[in-house]
């Protein structure tokens, strides 16, 4: 009885560790088009409000979801509370804090980062240049992820099961 308990364990745990995993490649495609989402509100308040970057940040803020939403108020206040740090700078450090453990790829959070790098301190037709080619960078990546996804997230829920039952069977 206790064994037939234990491989019910090892084989539910290992399933659970699948579908984990095929609902994380989900959650990264949402937050990547979440993030596309943020960047084009964020150019629409700077290009056409002509607004200054941290009242553009604190203005989408609300608009877009968590963590997204509580970095760009963070990134903002912190860059109206010390105007004489580079925008570089605090855009990093909140990013480290609030968006290093979301479900995105280590490359997906660096380019994030380095277009901090150009926000702040070009001029708005820079800017916008800046934050066009990375959306078209975004885009792709979406789009290669999305095509990825079905195949993906099957494979991992059919190895989690599979391994679970291949332990079960080993450790048995």
């Amino acid at each position: 009885m206790l064994k037939i308990m234990g491989m019910v364990l090892v084989i539910f745990s290992c399933t659970a560790l699948g579908y984990g995993k095929s609902a994380k490649i989900s959650r990264r495609l949402l937050l990547l088009r979440e993030i596309e989402k943020a960047l084009l509100l964020l150019m629409g308040e700077i290009t056409y409000r002509k607004e200054a970057l941290p009242e553009a940040m604190i203005r989408i803020s609300g608009k877009v979801q968590e963590p997204l939403g509580v970095f760009f108020k963070e990134t903002a206040t912190m860059a109206k509370k010390y105007p004489g740090e580079p925008f570089a700078h605090i855009f990093k450090i909140n990013a480290e804090k609030y968006l290093r453990d979301i479900d995105i790829t280590q490359k997906d959070f660096e380019e994030f980062v380095q277009l901090g790098e150009y926000l702040g301190y070009l001029d708005i037709d820079m800017q916008k240049n800046t934050s066009q080619w990375y959306l078209q960078q975004l885009k792709i990546e979406m789009k290669n992820l999305a095509e990825e996804i079905p195949v993906k997230k099957k494979l991992y829920q059919s190895l989690g099961v599979l391994s679970g039952i291949f332990l079960a069977i080993l450790l048995m």
